[in-house]
């Protein structure tokens, strides 16, 4: 009888070559059915695995893209007159931004040039506005003779545009000077702010105050209360 200590393993080949090859499931990575699913893609034939792999990368890809939100546009002419309401311009401006994309144009004021009259001003403002104005989109020229709201009235009627005009609206206002008539024809909406006759600085403050205002009232923000 061989003694105990002389007996042959009959497994030991079978784990020598287990521990040169390794466990058969990584011990860090994917874990569970992930690491099941990778053991068996690698006992895979090459060229099934290259078929997989086909298939994978070959899988259409959906890209959703959102559109570009309504815009408001602001044309009127370059003006320094007062610091501190352009200040307040800007910070309005800045508010503003932070519910629709908003784009400034001030175009080349005519005030300072010697021999021109405010009636030949007007007119050479008027055709630079007019030259700027964009051809899509809904446009809104301020003048004292318009049509009045009040500040509800004016962010539900703000809100429907942001809905209905997707290619943004435009805001246009004249300077000291005024505008001329085809400025007026070319609007959509003639808006009046006030029946008085505002500086056109601070009535540019009382437009992009009341904008901001119809923001708030739309995503229900304190501010107005």
């Amino acid at each position: 009888m061989v003694p105990h200590s002389e007996r042959k393993d009959p497994f030991r080949n079978t784990r020598a070559r287990r521990s040169r090859r390794g466990p058969s499931l990584p011990k860090r990575g994917p874990s569970g059915r992930a690491a099941r699913r990778q053991s068996c893609y690698r006992c895979e034939p090459h060229h099934v695995q290259i078929a997989a792999k086909w298939r994978k990368e070959s899988r259409p890809r959906l890209v959703y893209s959102r559109p570009n939100p309504m815009k408001f546009r602001f044309l009127w002419p370059r003006s320094i007159a007062d610091a501190e309401l352009g200040a307040v311009i800007d910070r309005y401006l800045n508010r503003i931004k932070h519910f629709y994309p908003v784009e400034v144009k001030e175009i080349t004021a005519e005030r300072g040039r010697q021999g021109t009259d405010d009636a030949s001003i007007m007119r050479a403002q008027s055709a630079r506005l007019m030259a700027a104005i964009p051809e899509s989109g809904y446009t809104v020229v301020l003048d004292e003779r318009g049509r009045p709201m009040d500040s509800l009235k004016f962010a539900k009627w703000l809100e429907r545009l942001t809905i209905e005009q997707p290619h943004g609206v435009t805001f246009v206002l004249g300077g000291d000077v005024g505008l001329a008539e085809s400025v007026r024809k070319r609007a959509d909406l003639l808006l009046s702010l006030s029946a008085m006759t505002l500086p056109h600085q601070l009535a540019r403050v009382m437009l992009l105050e009341q904008i901001y205002r119809a923001c708030t009232l739309m995503r229900n923000i304190s501010y107005h209360k």
